[in-house]
């Protein structure tokens, strides 16, 4: 799309120091990246509260997630090779 802009020259001049590109592809490479910067903003606030949001310090342990964890599972059946796997750890 060809079009006329008005642009502050010290700023494209420095821009164009930066990318090292001619000012056609320093504008689509600064626009290429705002676009890029823009979705990876939106992406992370999306993911905003999926993750843990307490204090450090109250966080949970591994041995909690995993007895947490076990109780989950106690009651499933288990897959072959999970049955192979128990087997196998008094061996160890």
């Amino acid at each position: 799309m060809r079009m006329s802009l008005n642009l502050d020259d010290e700023l494209l001049n420095e821009a164009k120091e930066i990318t090292g590109l001619p000012t056609t592809a320093t504008v689509e490479e600064i626009l290429r990246r705002f676009v890029t910067n823009e979705r990876q903003r939106r992406a992370l606030s999306e993911l905003s509260g999926l993750g843990w949001d307490g204090p450090h310090h109250s966080r949970p342990t591994f041995e909690t997630l995993a007895s947490e964890f076990r109780a989950l599972t106690a009651d499933r059946l288990h897959t072959p090779s999970e049955v192979l796997m128990r087997e196998g750890r008094g061996e160890r």
